[in-house]
């Protein structure tokens, strides 16, 4: 007797957990049909559901039907607090102040000479560069030409005080070309 009244308390309080899931299922049905704006693709088939099941709360949880209308509801809440924040913003711009066209037109002159006269530093500095290395280049050049005929007596110094008066004449004719100019 005592294991029948068991079961049947534990048969009620089946029944009443039954009771609040399907409650708690309709509740979130609900949910999701109003989450769905007016107008909606998915409305229609929301109403043909309830026409044949009589309610969307008799529907599996993963049923597609519900995922679609999670995923609706979802992006219409987005969209909802994205115009909202895009609202909010909008008034924050319009409560910018005026900017004087004047003090822009100065500032960008002056960004502007700032600019200009740190490009015609750096060429300075690169032509004060290339300018040393061909000091250097004619001071090798000079030197070599002034021990040239001590250098040609053996042909392998022959040839190499030849090449490198070539590549000394080519490297100087490339760097005098390399030259920034200073506009």
């Amino acid at each position: 007797m005592k294991t029948a009244k068991k079961i049947g308390v534990s048969g009620a309080m089946l029944s009443s957990v039954k009771d609040i899931e399907a409650s708690l299922a309709r509740r979130d049905s609900e949910d999701l049909e109003r989450g769905l704006p007016e107008g909606h693709p998915l409305r229609e088939e929301v109403n043909k559901q309830k026409a044949l099941l009589g309610d969307l709360s008799s529907l599996p949880p993963g049923h597609p039907l519900i995922l679609a209308m999670q995923a609706a509801k979802d992006r219409y809440e987005q969209q909802q607090t994205q115009r909202t924040e895009e609202q909010t913003h909008a008034a924050d711009v319009r409560k910018a102040t005026k900017v004087d066209a004047d003090k822009v037109r100065r500032a960008a002159r002056v960004a502007e000479d700032d600019q200009k006269i740190k490009r015609q530093d750096a060429a300075k500095q690169v032509n004060s560069c290339i300018e040393g290395t061909l000091g250097t280049v004619k001071e090798l050049y000079r030197v070599l030409s002034q021990h040239e005929e001590l250098l040609n007596m053996e042909p392998l110094s022959r040839a190499r005080a030849g090449r490198l008066k070539r590549l000394l004449f080519a490297a100087e004719r490339g760097l005098s070309e390399c030259r920034i100019s200073r506009a």
